[in-house]
Parts: C-alpha cells; structure tokens; sequence
C-alpha cells in the first residue's frame, strides 16, 4: 500500500506533465497564429446602430448596498467603443434613472474634451471625430469608479 505522499507526489507529476503539454501545444500554435493574423486583414464592426460608429450607451443602476460596499454601482451598458482615426462616432447617450436628481455624466479628458451631464430620464445625441489614435477613458463624473468605459482608436 502506498503512502499520501507518495500519491500526492504523483499526484502532482501527473499535472506538471500535463501543464507542461498543454502549454507546449500553445507555444507551438502561436507562430501560427502570428502569421494568420499578419496575413489576413481584421475587419471592425461597430455596435448595431442606424449606421457605422454610431453607438447607444445607456446608464444601469446595479442591484447592491452601496452604502455597504462603499461605491458607486452604476455602469455603462457599453464599456469598449474601436473606431479608427478619421471616423465620425455618433453616441447616443441615456441616463435610464426614474429619478431626476440622479444625474450621470458621459465626459472624456482631451484631446475629446467632453462632460454631457444628464438628468434622469435625460438623453443626448453627440457626434466627433477620432481624429488622435489611442486608448482614451470615458467616465461618469459621478459614479467612480464603476461607471467607466473605453475608446480605442486605431490608425
């Protein structure tokens, strides 16, 4: 009869060897993917909208004690926006809140300097143009940390 330890140590043989396997098979697939994604072209497709970069963002009140956690629980229905430099984006922005003293904002530091503050009940239709490619944060001014989303724009 074996000990616990001599079974736990084969125990553990047996998953090293298999991690081991696994992630060899990864490292050996990855020249290949590499070279797949080089070859061929990506294409983006925006959120379903009237038409292309034409986003909706509504704001959502999560079910939790606030109070308890000690932050904000509201969110972006959409939280990751890709265009490319030189797209017209169209944000259709809602603050869904009953009540009209919740107020949500939709606002960006520069170089898309924008703060749209809405009441509840409020929306907003707003176009730009991604004109500086980068990863860009949009936020709630009231509600942080939680109510944060992100703008892409690539070349």
């Amino acid at each position: 009869m074996m000990s616990t330890d001599t079974l736990d140590a084969k125990r553990a043989i047996k998953v090293t060897f298999m991690v081991l396997i696994v992630f060899s098979g990864f490292m050996l697939l990855m020249p290949t993917v590499i070279m797949a994604s080089n070859q061929s072209s990506v294409t983006e497709i925006s959120a379903p909208g009237l038409k292309t970069n034409e986003y909706y963002i509504f704001t959502q009140e999560l079910n939790a004690d606030e109070e308890k956690l000690g932050v904000s629980l509201a969110v972006y229905t959409l939280t990751n926006i890709i265009v490319h430099k030189g797209d017209n984006v169209t944000i259709h922005f809602y603050n869904t809140a009953d009540d009209v003293k919740d107020r949500h904002t939709f606002s960006m530091q520069s170089p898309y300097k924008m703060n749209y503050d809405l009441a509840g009940g409020e929306n907003k239709t707003f176009t730009f143009k991604a004109d500086t490619v980068g990863g860009f944060t949009y936020y709630c001014t009231y509600d942080l940390p939680s109510m944060i989303g992100h703008l892409e724009v690539l070349p």
